[in-house]
């Protein structure tokens, strides 16, 4: 979760820099979009984190016999591994881009 939250420091300050760069840190555009990006990636991050929960709280079920239904436990890992692999490859295009516009010549 640490690395995740790292992440997203480091989005928010890019997304900063970016403002001064192109001088839209002062204008009502940036503050309207930069809160609902930030909230579109708190939610897909809380999202995330929910799933993995509810796959650990149904695989512990299973183990300590509280839980018998294993489909259900089998759709919850799936989900937590669809939304890993989502959110990996979402910081790798981020990462992508981050070092497209790093290169750039101006």
């Amino acid at each position: 979760m640490e690395s995740i939250n790292s992440l997203l420091s480091n989005v928010q300050g890019y997304q900063g820099f970016l403002a001064k760069q192109t001088g839209l840190e002062n204008t009502d555009f940036a503050a309207t979009h930069s809160a609902n990006f930030s909230q579109l990636l708190g939610n897909a991050i809380n999202g995330l984190n929910n799933n993995v929960n509810a796959m650990e709280q149904g695989t512990a079920g299973l183990i300590s016999g509280n839980n018998n239904d294993l489909g259900k436990a089998m759709v919850q890992m799936t989900e937590a591994q669809l939304s890993v692999q989502t959110a990996v490859q979402v910081r790798n295009k981020v990462l992508e881009a981050y070092n497209d516009i790093k290169n750039m010549q101006f």
